[in-house]
């Protein structure tokens, strides 16, 4: 006999067990309540809208591509001559670096019949915008590493000129060496507009180990304008732990001027931000 409780329901078929009303649900429910429904609900909107900005994006690039297509030859012709109006740009530019110096790491001073580092030097921050120096000691092996990057680097960036200065040839390197306030070796001197804006001491800035990579010097330098700054450059991960750093100017703040693989090589205080003239020398 039925109990009561199941009376109108319908007979159960061989295998399943009927369950009394209560325990019956008319919709599907996994347990979440109203709560998750409203999330659910959300997050579906957030897709549609997603997927909306897709399809209007891909529908913009469709009708400029479509303008193209269907632009006559004066149009066509138009952004043919603007395009080949920044090439020549691009190319005259590159031309007029290369015969400043740019594009090779070079020494000032010196060759067969030597030469005045000084006026060198001066002749070269009139000529270029951007100019990078490497003041070295040829019997400081860490200058080496510098050497090396500032090689590769001469090459990847045209728009500044990279050379380098021995403080051991006597004369107007010790000049330079006294003005630009050069007191440890290596040292990397930044000119920009004529101006020295900065100096990298050795190692400091690059992780207080010669172990840096030449990114991580590309890097540096465009903090300080020694090249362009490339839109959206993320520090390197070699510069945000180690010694030496703990800032986005990546020196350790109050480590002294003679650390990270820097060697002590003068008397002179540093001057940075300093203008100086061709006159001067």
């Amino acid at each position: 006999h039925s109990h009561p409780q199941f009376q109108n329901h319908a007979p159960k078929k061989k295998g399943q067990t009927l369950l009394p009303p209560k325990h019956q649900k008319s919709k599907m429910d996994l347990g979440f309540g109203s709560a998750n429904q409203t999330v659910g609900n959300a997050a579906t909107n957030i897709i549609l809208q997603a997927h909306k900005a897709q399809e209007t994006a891909l529908d913009s690039e469709i009708s400029r591509y479509d303008a193209v297509l269907s632009a006559n030859d004066d149009t066509i012709e138009s952004i043919r001559e603007r395009r080949l109006a920044q090439m020549r740009q691009t190319q005259s530019r590159h031309q007029k670096y290369r015969a400043a110096g740019h594009g090779t790491y070079s020494a000032l001073g010196e060759g067969q019949h030597g030469g005045d580092c000084a006026k060198a030097f001066f002749d070269a921050a009139k000529k270029s915008d951007r100019l990078v120096v490497h003041f070295h000691r040829r019997s400081t092996r860490v200058c080496d590493v510098f050497h090396k990057h500032l090689e590769v680097l001469a090459g990847r960036r045209l728009e500044t000129r990279f050379v380098k200065i021995d403080v051991e040839a006597g004369g107007a390197a010790d000049y330079l060496v006294e003005k630009l306030g050069v007191v440890i070796m290596p040292t990397v001197v930044i000119v920009k507009d004529r101006k020295v804006v900065h100096h990298l001491h050795g190692f400091d800035e690059l992780g207080g180990t010669e172990n840096f990579s030449t990114e991580a010097l590309e890097y540096v330098l465009g903090m300080h304008d020694g090249v362009i700054k490339k839109e959206g450059d993320e520090v390197p991960p070699e510069l945000l732990g180690g010694e030496g750093v703990n800032s986005i100017r990546v020196r350790r703040a109050g480590a002294p001027r003679g650390r990270g693989g820097a060697v002590r090589g003068g008397i002179y205080s540093s001057r940075e931000d300093s203008d100086f003239d061709s006159d001067d020398n």
